[in-house]
Protein backbone atom coordinates (compact mmCIF):
# COMPACT_ATOMS: atom_id res chain seq x y z
CA UNK A 1 0.00 0.00 0.00
CA UNK A 2 2.19 2.86 1.24
CA UNK A 3 0.77 6.07 -0.21
CA UNK A 4 1.11 9.14 1.97
CA UNK A 5 -2.66 9.12 2.60
CA UNK A 6 -2.39 5.54 3.92
CA UNK A 7 0.32 6.50 6.36
CA UNK A 8 -1.63 9.41 7.81
CA UNK A 9 -3.11 8.80 11.23
CA UNK A 10 -6.87 8.46 11.30
CA UNK A 11 -8.53 11.88 11.26
CA UNK A 12 -10.19 12.79 14.56
CA UNK A 13 -13.36 14.06 12.91
CA UNK A 14 -13.68 10.93 10.78
CA UNK A 15 -13.32 8.41 13.58
CA UNK A 16 -14.62 10.42 16.51
CA UNK A 17 -11.52 9.50 18.52
CA UNK A 18 -8.16 11.05 19.21
CA UNK A 19 -5.68 9.89 16.53
CA UNK A 20 -3.00 9.03 19.10
CA UNK A 21 -5.45 6.90 21.07
CA UNK A 22 -6.59 5.16 17.89
CA UNK A 23 -2.99 4.39 16.87
CA UNK A 24 -2.10 3.02 20.31
CA UNK A 25 -5.29 0.93 20.47
CA UNK A 26 -4.67 -0.47 16.99
CA UNK A 27 -1.08 -1.35 17.91
CA UNK A 28 -2.25 -3.08 21.11
CA UNK A 29 -4.96 -5.08 19.32
CA UNK A 30 -2.68 -6.17 16.49
CA UNK A 31 0.43 -6.84 18.58
CA UNK A 32 -0.23 -10.57 18.93
CA UNK A 33 -1.57 -11.06 15.41
CA UNK A 34 0.24 -13.50 13.13
CA UNK A 35 -0.90 -11.36 10.19
CA UNK A 36 0.50 -8.20 8.61
CA UNK A 37 -0.28 -5.50 11.16
CA UNK A 38 0.54 -2.67 8.76
CA UNK A 39 -2.03 -4.05 6.31
CA UNK A 40 -4.60 -4.24 9.11
CA UNK A 41 -4.00 -0.65 10.12
CA UNK A 42 -4.09 0.62 6.53
CA UNK A 43 -7.33 -1.25 5.87
CA UNK A 44 -8.90 0.10 9.05
CA UNK A 45 -7.97 3.67 8.11
CA UNK A 46 -9.58 3.22 4.72
CA UNK A 47 -12.62 1.52 6.27
CA UNK A 48 -13.17 4.77 8.18
CA UNK A 49 -12.84 6.64 4.88
CA UNK A 50 -15.50 4.35 3.37
CA UNK A 51 -17.85 4.93 6.30
CA UNK A 52 -17.29 8.70 5.97
CA UNK A 53 -18.06 8.58 2.24
CA UNK A 54 -14.56 9.56 1.13
CA UNK A 55 -13.89 6.19 -0.53
CA UNK A 56 -16.32 3.79 -2.18
CA UNK A 57 -16.61 0.14 -1.17
CA UNK A 58 -15.54 -0.82 -4.69
CA UNK A 59 -12.39 1.34 -4.42
CA UNK A 60 -11.63 -0.22 -1.03
CA UNK A 61 -12.08 -3.75 -2.39
CA UNK A 62 -9.95 -3.06 -5.46
CA UNK A 63 -7.19 -1.41 -3.42
CA UNK A 64 -6.83 -4.34 -1.01
CA UNK A 65 -7.88 -7.37 -3.09
CA UNK A 66 -4.36 -8.49 -4.03
CA UNK A 67 -2.97 -7.85 -0.54
CA UNK A 68 -5.82 -9.80 1.08
CA UNK A 69 -5.23 -12.70 -1.31
CA UNK A 70 -1.51 -12.66 -0.56
CA UNK A 71 -2.00 -12.46 3.20
CA UNK A 72 -4.92 -14.88 3.64
CA UNK A 73 -4.97 -16.94 0.43
CA UNK A 74 -8.60 -16.00 -0.26
CA UNK A 75 -10.69 -12.84 -0.49
CA UNK A 76 -14.23 -13.68 0.58
CA UNK A 77 -15.21 -10.10 1.33
CA UNK A 78 -18.62 -9.48 -0.22
CA UNK A 79 -18.94 -6.75 -2.80
CA UNK A 80 -22.36 -5.89 -4.20
CA UNK A 81 -22.36 -6.45 -7.94
CA UNK A 82 -18.81 -7.84 -7.92
CA UNK A 83 -17.63 -11.19 -9.10
CA UNK A 84 -16.58 -13.98 -6.78
CA UNK A 85 -13.03 -14.44 -8.08
CA UNK A 86 -10.41 -15.56 -5.62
Amino acid sequence: MGTSDDEQPIEEDAAGVDPAVWEETADDLLEESPYDTDLGKEMSRDAVRVSAGRMSEAEFHEKYHDAVLEEFGVDDRPLEGGDDDE
